[in-house]
């Protein structure tokens, strides 16, 4: 399935409106994550706990390459446009479905804000570049996490099921990471820190 190329640049142009053009907190890049999160469920029109990723993969406005995983220093992915002169995301192709999954949604958050990096991300870390860097990662993070593991249908779902093996299966994403977002609901244990992210390695991006 590929997506017309100006149906999925209208979609990029009504995300990225939704992320004010100057630096932003932390607090405020989760709310620009879970705001574009929620934004892009909608237009894939689909109340489906196990959203389908094609349109994604598919299109050919952001190309998307699965490659080995020597080729992204074993990371689980990258969004650069070094490599060809244009905007890319590569995906490590010898992870697990799943993982993936979570890194492509992830990449494409990298990919919304990539042109807007140095201004959206300029006052994160407070002059800490590691501690920046992290922060880009867990607001990405948060974007995966919401856009596969939505608000409303997993509180609506917990309620019915309450197993988080059962829970991961329907949402198709790791038990780890339906574990996590259980916990950051406050659904699950002890609810964790917002920094908390997917049990995924931080990775080298724009």
């Amino acid at each position: 399935m590929t997506i017309p190329k100006t149906e999925f640049r209208n979609l990029l142009d009504q995300l990225r409106q939704l992320a004010p053009k100057r630096p932003l907190t932390y607090g405020e890049s989760l709310q620009v994550a879970r705001l574009q999160a929620d934004r892009l469920r909608q237009w894939v029109q689909t109340d489906n706990p196990d959203i389908n990723l094609i349109w994604l993969t598919g299109q050919r406005v952001i190309p998307v390459q699965f490659v080995p995983s020597h080729k992204l220093d074993t990371e689980s992915g990258l969004t650069t446009d070094l490599v060809s002169g244009r905007l890319e995301i590569y995906i490590n192709d010898n992870e697990p479905h799943l993982r993936q999954r979570f890194s492509l949604l992830h990449e494409f958050k990298h990919a919304l804000d990539f042109y807007d990096a140095d201004v959206l991300h300029a006052k994160l870390g407070r002059g800490n570049s590691q501690l920046q860097g992290r922060m880009i990662e867990w607001t990405c993070d948060e974007f995966a996490g919401n856009v596969l593991m939505p608000t409303v249908l997993v509180k609506r779902l917990w309620f019915k099921v309450q197993d988080v093996p059962t829970m991961a299966n329907l949402f198709h994403v790791s038990v780890e990471a339906m574990a996590t977002r259980l916990e950051k609901l406050g659904l699950l244990g002890e609810t964790k820190p917002k920094s908390r992210h997917y049990f995924r390695r931080p990775l080298i991006t724009a």
